[in-house]
């Protein structure tokens, strides 16, 4: 049995007591599990189980909470959600081969981790410099809207049929920005060329490796778990991620400098396994889309409203923060837009569907 497997087959055998009598695994539905009669003796509750690698208080440890509770109640208990966090139910590669196995019902994680089962294509979601910088978090909620935009359902719809995962919508992770120990006396790197004196961690994810180098830094590949090691021993000088995860995972701690590149607005993708999705009835289905959409002006205030409390916190702690304007932005933005349109030549077309502009270096 595959590492981490074993503890989400076992979870699969019973649901928390909140009224079911008798659980099974359907056999219609991949990996859900049904309940007996509910409560007033007229329905069954399907209970979802959700993961997600993020803690809770955060909107990626958090969304699949809030979206199970909207559908329990649009469908009047008939489908509810469990959310679980911190890995609780696999890490980041299980997980996504366990949607798309059917093992796990749901997984929140952005789109380029389906390249986990080959499933190049879905990360077009998280080209850099793509979304509009003026409101990132409203269009990656047009752009990604698995109903509404034609590029999303094409994208979608592949997911679906080529890997069994079906992805019902997005809400924002959050900005990502690059962190760095800059030694002293050493201005920080204000373009690509100074950014190359600096070996930085990059997500083992192709996008996001290109987007890295595009920036102009030396990358190599660490599990996420060691970065603040890494960090601490010097065995690498940075790495890139939004604030909200730069804090949580107390990578603050070990660098000097964090430079506003601005360089990915990342979708948070709602996957759920195909088959469980086309066992929901049409009713059920909409209930999922229509809490995607509900929730994600709650996850853009949770990200805004955490953002100057969290850039005080780290000046507080002593970082440099280095804003756009005193970065040669232009610069950051075109040689990685350069190194995407060359890495990703066959996706250009759907990125540039999807890009505010026309995606030019």
């Amino acid at each position: 049995m595959p590492k981490g497997k074993e503890s989400t087959v076992s979870r699969r055998s019973f649901i928390k007591g909140t009224g079911a009598a008798s659980l099974f695994v359907t056999t219609g539905l991949a990996g859900c599990s049904q309940g007996g009669t509910s409560g007033n003796g007229s329905q069954n509750t399907m209970t979802l189980q959700a993961n997600s690698p993020a803690a809770e208080g955060s909107v990626h440890g958090d969304v699949a909470a809030w979206i199970g509770d909207i559908v329990s109640d649009e469908t009047g208990g008939a489908v509810d959600v469990e959310a679980f966090r911190n890995s609780e139910l696999g890490g980041q590669a299980q997980s996504v081969q366990d949607v798309s196995s059917g093992s796990l019902d749901m997984y929140v994680i952005p789109y380029a981790l389906t390249a986990i089962v080959d499933q190049r294509e879905a990360q077009v979601f998280d080209a850099p410099y793509m979304y509009d910088p003026e409101n990132p978090y409203e269009d990656i909620y047009e752009k990604t809207d698995p109903q509404d935009s034609e590029p999303a359902k094409e994208v979608i719809d592949n997911l679906a049929e080529q890997a069994n995962i079906r992805s019902l919508g997005a809400v924002a992770q959050g900005t990502r920005r690059v962190s760095l120990n800059v030694p002293e006396g050493t201005d920080p790197p204000a373009n690509p060329e100074m950014l190359s004196n600096y070996t930085m961690r990059a997500v083992p994810i192709s996008m996001y490796a290109e987007a890295l180098k595009g920036l102009g830094a030396q990358t190599t590949n660490i599990d996420f778990s060691e970065v603040p090691q890494a960090l601490a021993t010097g065995s690498v000088d940075g790495q890139e991620n939004p604030y909200n995860i730069i804090r949580s995972s107390q990578i603050y701690e070990n660098q000097t400098h964090i430079i506003e590149t601005d360089h990915m607005h990342v979708p948070l993708a709602i996957l759920m396994n195909e088959e469980v999705f086309q066992g929901l009835s049409d009713s059920q289905q909409q209930a999922f889309y229509d809490a995607v959409r509900e929730v994600q002006p709650r996850a853009t205030d949770t990200l805004r409203e955490s953002l100057e409390e969290t850039k005080q916190l780290f000046r507080d702690e002593g970082l440099t923060i280095v804003p756009p304007e005193d970065i040669e932005y232009d610069a950051y933005r075109s040689a990685t837009r350069s190194n995407i349109r060359e890495q990703f030549s066959d996706l250009l077309g759907t990125i540039e569907s999807l890009a505010h502009d026309d995606y030019q270096p």
